[in-house]
């Protein structure tokens, strides 16, 4: 069964995602991760906030060349971004989502307050269950 996760994105994707116009999500490398898994996305400083959730739909792991081909249009980079991020590499990740679900931001200090010693993922990080009943309550509120 998928374990929910936090994963760590800059504001400007975090933002394309929970507006729809960006699909996929690219890393270097990622932790096992199962399809079902839902992610709750972590809009990084200068939000530094909990601002939504997506839902893992597929995870394609090629040559950065085989992925941009196939996910260019629903990356929401630039090729060069694409490139530069890539450059040194020889795999790449393509996270596919869908259902993006955008929460009332819940920043970092209300995050520390319910989870003692929360620190920003630097890619993505497992939720214990106890703190996914905290933070359901956090949206409820």
């Amino acid at each position: 069964m998928p374990v929910d996760a936090i994963i760590s994105i800059h504001p400007k994707f975090a933002e394309a995602i929970l507006e729809g116009s960006k699909s996929v999500e690219l890393r270097r490398r990622i932790p096992a991760l199962e399809i079902g898994t839902r992610l709750w996305i972590y809009s990084t400083r200068p939000t530094a906030a909990i601002v939504g959730s997506v839902i893992v739909s597929n995870i394609y792991r090629a040559k950065p060349d085989e992925v941009w081909k196939k996910y260019a249009d629903e990356s929401g980079v630039s090729n060069e971004e694409f490139e530069q991020y890539f450059t040194g590499t020889s795999q790449a990740v393509a996270i596919c989502l869908k259902n993006p679900a955008r929460v009332d931001p819940i920043h970092i200090d209300v995050l520390r307050n319910v989870w003692d010693g929360f620190h920003p993922p630097q890619v993505l990080r497992y939720i214990k269950p106890s703190f996914l009943m905290q933070l359901s309550t956090l949206i409820a509120a």
